[in-house]
């Protein structure tokens, strides 16, 4: 065969993609910390969460009827701030709260389960976990925060959007009402969700955890639409966790001298915007949150408290998605 005829793959390295995830990723970090500049330290993961969404949604439609993907993108942002907050308060508290806004969260943009909509909201709702807010004044700075932050989100999805048509799509109104069935995979994916991360708030605030997200944050990972999937990711995280953790070590306390951890940071950050494979993406991931966890702890507690964390979070979420297994099964997969 004429190796000319066969078509052109593109390059896994190439030019035009190393400048433009160069790109990509100084824009992130200047957006970060013009964020915590006007907010705060305590709320740079939202700020994180923020150009997460804004970067997804300005190439994804979340299959909601326009007007109410709009509305929602604001509301959403702002009132989990609310129960947020109150949920740290007390952890019994938190235990109808987290699972009322996980589960709308979760459902409300799982329309298309596929395309992980709710992961942006998820994933602000599980740091604000990790970097909790004492004080009123505390407190309105980040609704302040997740306010203007789901504006400039909201911009983003009207600007990129406002020509997409609505006739395919569901309203905020049918979702809850004509078209809700408990055994459709969006509402048993939402439940599924909800009782993990509620379960994993419950403990990580019960028992004081400085990084109880971690949990949380497995959990989150973890759960998927359906078991097999999520079968499929608990060795690769398991994998990506432990081998993550001894390049931490490798890297951080026989290469790299202090004076360059923040370079060393901001390379493995570029580093995994290449990564697709879970598991290796998980590699980043641990990284990454083991060089977080330097300013409280030593890598001899951050590494067994990581590892540790990592599989409460497996347990969870096996429990959690295998007893619910059955009603998964009665679902028809061409639903997604």
């Amino acid at each position: 065969m004429d190796s000319s005829m066969e078509p052109k793959k593109e390059k896994f390295l190439s030019k035009k993609k190393l400048i433009d995830n160069l790109l990509v990723m100084l824009g992130i970090i200047i957006f970060i910390s013009i964020f915590s500049k006007f907010f705060g330290e305590d709320n740079t993961l939202v700020g994180v969460t923020i150009i997460t969404a804004a970067l997804m949604f300005s190439a994804m439609d979340v299959s909601i009827k326009f007007k109410d993907a709009i509305a929602s993108i604001i509301i959403v942002f702002t009132i989990m701030g609310v129960t947020s907050y109150v949920s740290m308060l007390n952890a019994f508290i938190g235990i109808p709260l987290n699972f009322i806004s996980v589960y709308l969260i979760t459902y409300i943009f799982s329309n298309k389960v596929e395309n992980k909509a709710y992961l942006p909201f998820m994933l602000c709702y599980v740091f604000m976990q990790g970097n909790p807010i004492l004080g009123l004044n505390q407190f309105l700075i980040r609704i302040g925060a997740l306010f203007i932050g789901s504006i400039i989100v909201a911009l983003v999805y009207y600007f990129t959007h406002k020509k997409s048509k609505d006739d395919d799509k569901r309203s905020i109104k049918e979702m809850f009402t004509t078209e809700f069935h408990a055994n459709k995979i969006q509402a048993n994916f939402a439940l599924r969700m909800a009782i993990g991360i509620t379960i994993s708030m419950f403990i990580g605030s019960y028992f004081g955890f400085q990084k109880g997200m971690w949990i949380s944050a497995t959990v989150l990972s973890l759960t998927q639409p359906y078991y097999e999937q999520t079968k499929e990711r608990i060795p690769e995280r398991i994998f990506g966790t432990i081998i993550g953790a001894i390049a931490f070590v490798i890297i951080f306390y026989f290469i790299v001298p202090k004076s360059l951890e923040s370079m060393a940071v901001l390379i493995i950050s570029y580093v995994y915007m290449f990564v697709k494979p879970y598991k290796y993406k998980m590699i980043f991931v641990t990284l990454n949150a083991l060089s977080a966890a330097m300013i409280l702890f030593n890598f001899t507690v951050s590494i067994p408290m990581r590892i540790a964390f990592m599989l409460v979070g497996v347990v969870i979420a096996i429990i959690v998605n295998k007893s619910m297994r059955h009603v998964k099964e009665k679902i028809d997969k061409n639903e997604i």
